[in-house]
């Protein structure tokens, strides 16, 4: 996930004057001129991250209309921490955010307490479903390509149908990309195909209209996401998980004698290099999304207080960046959750840890 810095050489160029043919130089200054010009402005222009990436060669396709940007949150399997989050916010939350437990097979296809938690609630709900069973590495996803688990998304299916759920946004395997995922693989043509089977299977089950949403981890990682790209008739959004991380050099974790001023120059530094730019941030996704005709979500993000130091903490840089491409309309950004739960992992909450950010995000997101 390094995403280090690199000086690079310039190189010089030694003209040698010979016997002077001025008609000649003219010319090949007039040349050089514009060359330069044009690079100059080529330059200028490009993202050099992304305008020659093979994932967005070709013509963009229209991206699909976004009337306004959904609110969302994960509190938890909690209906009544969410409504209180909408409260604290002063404004209705309209997504929740849930993960079904994963243990076993029979925990994917009929997540019971789940779903009656959730049921009868006002969200709409954002489903993480898990590919392979934890409890059981013998599952594989080869096998899943081959169709041996369809009973298990079909049975799935018909519970969120009969529980209310049919609008459910599904977000099967979500994070695929990390190297901890159980779902990683190396091999992306029976991971993609195993997807397909998943979306065919459910979208089977009479009384659905689910939608399903692609979802990378945001930044490097040791799988390409875009290799893994299922094809554009089984996916509504794609979707990216983009926490304030950034292992980039002179980023994060902070120097002890870090003042405020060096926090907001790494902050802004961890998002040019890591959130928003580098070769797989915020911006190419939001430019892939737009290749692929897809309206673009954020099914998770948030400030990020991290065990191992490589999150920016109390940043509202990273906040104030977040608010201003969720807004423009060039993002295609359909809905958004924030993960406002604090996890072994890490500290994210904006009502309780982070009260200074808490403040500014009921200011710039809430009721007005």
């Amino acid at each position: 996930m390094i995403d280090w810095d690199h000086d690079v050489p310039t190189t010089a160029l030694t003209l040698r004057r010979r016997r002077p043919r001025w008609p000649w130089v003219v010319a090949a200054v007039l040349v050089v001129l514009v060359a330069i010009g044009g690079v100059g402005l080529y330059l200028l222009t490009r993202d050099p991250n992304v305008d020659n990436d093979k994932a967005l060669q070709g013509v963009d396709q229209p991206r699909a209309a976004v009337s306004d940007v959904k609110l969302g949150v994960f509190r938890g399997t909690d209906p009544a921490q969410v409504a209180a989050f909408g409260n604290w916010l002063g404004r209705p939350v309209d997504y929740a955010l849930d993960f079904s437990p994963r243990n076993t097979w029979e925990d994917i296809a009929n997540p019971a307490h789940m779903l009656d938690v959730w049921k009868g609630t006002p969200y709409r709900m954002v489903f993480s479903v898990a590919m392979l069973p934890d409890g059981d590495r013998s599952q594989d996803i080869a096998s899943g390509a081959r169709g041996d688990y369809d009973w298990v998304f079909q049975e799935l299916a018909t519970k969120l149908v009969e529980a209310g759920q049919e609008d459910a946004v599904l977000r099967i395997g979500w994070e695929f990309n990390l190297a901890e995922s159980r779902w990683a693989s190396d091999d992306s043509a029976s991971w993609i195909k195993y997807w397909r089977q998943i979306v065919k299977t459910m979208k089977a089950v009479p009384g659905q209209n689910f939608e399903f949403d692609w979802n990378p981890n945001n930044g490097k990682n040791p799988h390409d996401a875009v290799d893994f790209y299922p094809g554009d008739d089984v996916v509504d959004y794609i979707g990216v998980d983009a926490y304030d991380v950034s292992y980039a050099m002179n980023t994060y974790p902070y120097p002890s004698d870090c003042d405020d001023a060096c926090k907001l120059e790494r902050q802004k530094r961890a998002w040019a290099k890591s959130v928003y730019g580098g070769s797989r941030g915020l911006y190419f996704w939001s430019k892939f999304a737009r290749h692929h005709g897809k309206p673009l979500s954020l099914p998770e993000w948030g400030i990020w207080e991290r065990l191992d130091g490589h999150g920016g903490q109390e940043d509202l840089y990273y906040l104030a960046q977040m608010k201003k491409f969720i807004d423009d309309p060039a993002n295609g950004v359909a809905y958004q959750l924030y993960f406002e739960y604090d996890a072994p992992d890490g500290k994210h909450e904006l009502q309780t840890t982070y009260p200074k950010a808490g403040e500014w995000f009921r200011k710039n997101f809430g009721g007005q």
